[in-house]
């Protein structure tokens, strides 16, 4: 999608992951299916099981 990628998350098949263009570093890509990464939750909706994702090496300083 143009704003960003849906993910599987790993032990939660009912939740719907999405990181956003937004929560990358400018100039970096977007995973493409099939792509393994750590990310952190930044947001979630327990009523539908929808969460924001930023990968997690920006959590570390990068």
């Amino acid at each position: 999608m143009p704003f960003g990628v849906f993910v599987e998350i790993d032990g939660q098949p009912d939740a719907l992951g999405l990181l956003e263009i937004t929560a990358l570093p400018r100039g970096s890509e977007l995973p493409t299916a099939g792509d393994y990464f750590d990310a952190v939750v930044v947001d979630h909706a327990a009523h539908n099981w929808q969460v924001r994702l930023r990968p997690a090496e920006l959590e570390a300083g990068g």
